[in-house]
């Protein structure tokens, strides 16, 4: 502007001149400050992309071997032969594990946190393969069969299960790729989450936020008990599925679980002996080794941790204690 106003004082310039060139220049500037903001943004999402790059080029550790078939339609039948298996090489978190489970039995996991319960599922689902030792599904070698093939006969409830910003007909039919609306609805029934679904907005059709935030804890777990039911898997792996819910929820969730279980292999991770009651068996896991192995009221009678662990449990069971909140823990090993 003193350029400006000089030149026009010397009558090289209008005023004219001057005011075309100052909006001119404040028009300019505008943009190059937004241009600036989106270089900002181009460099993030390039960096972005790269990593994508790198992940879709990795390799996986854990894949179909040579000549793997097709699996055939599990019955359900669970072997651990002398399993062994440690994240780092020289340090085992499973140690000659070995049990047979038979079909449509119900198998509840329990034991202190870092005992290896989590770790044992892993491998039935092949997430990992073992250092040592064999795991047979019907007589045959996890590893014999296709990775998805082997998985499409599993159905999975987590403790806190993943939900997409899509629609509840989207997030159950994301269990079983081309379920009909039939098929959808009788999984919803089956999780007791029909009725609240259709007293939603737009019923199947409602959109949720992003990781199911729209709804209550107990809502999204029984959208996640239909995902799974959808599925119709032979085998059923519940990894604390009623933790953080209110005794309502918590009871229709378990109501879910029942028929969602029926007939079907199934392993419990919990915490809760009060859920472990009504299993066919017991597996208690400590530092990578099954310590005592039968139902509820067998270790109960044998008097050992199970049965200490659960008499703590009813002792300080006001609100639900679970075995991770019971003090000097360490004390029984």
């Amino acid at each position: 502007m003193w350029r400006g106003v000089h030149l026009v004082m010397q009558g090289e310039a209008t005023a004219g001149d001057l005011l075309v060139f100052i909006n001119y220049l404040k028009t300019a500037y505008r943009p190059t400050r937004q241009l600036a903001k989106h270089m900002a943004m181009i460099s993030k999402a390039t960096a972005s992309g790269e990593r994508i790059v790198d992940l879709l080029d990795v390799v996986p550790d854990i894949r179909d071997t040579r000549g793997a078939i097709e699996a055939p339609p599990f019955q359900g039948a669970v072997s651990f032969q002398n399993v062994c298996f440690g994240y780092e090489p020289n340090k085992l978190i499973l140690k000659n594990l070995s049990f047979d489970i038979q079909p449509g039995e119900r198998v509840a996991l329990v034991g202190p946190s870092g005992g290896g319960k989590s770790t044992l599922v892993s491998l039935l689902l092949r997430l990992y393969d073992p250092v040592d030792g064999q795991i047979l599904i019907d007589d045959g070698d996890l590893r014999d069969y296709k990775l998805a093939s082997l998985r499409r006969q599993m159905s999975i409830v987590l403790q806190d299960s993943i939900l997409f910003g899509v629609s509840i007909r989207d997030n159950i039919a994301y269990g079983a790729l081309g379920a009909t609306q039939q098929e959808i609805e009788a999984a919803a029934r089956l999780a007791n989450a029909h009725d609240f679904i259709m007293a939603l907005p737009d019923g199947y059709d409602t959109l949720l936020g992003e990781r199911g935030a729209t709804l209550s804890g107990g809502q999204r777990q029984r959208i996640a008990i239909a995902r799974a039911a959808v599925r119709r898997a032979p085998i059923v792996i519940l990894d604390e599925p009623t933790v953080g819910l209110d005794n309502e929820n918590e009871q229709a969730v378990t109501e879910a679980l029942r028929r969602l279980t029926r007939n079907c292999t199934t392993f419990l991770i919990t915490h809760d002996l009060r859920a472990a009651i009504d299993a066919d068996r017991i597996l208690y896991v400590e530092k990578g080794r099954i310590l005592e192995r039968g139902t509820h009221e067998e270790l109960l009678h044998l008097g050992q941790r199970y049965a200490a662990l659960y008499q703590m449990q009813a002792a300080i069971g006001i609100n639900g204690a679970t075995v991770s909140d019971i003090p000097n823990f360490s004390t029984l090993n």
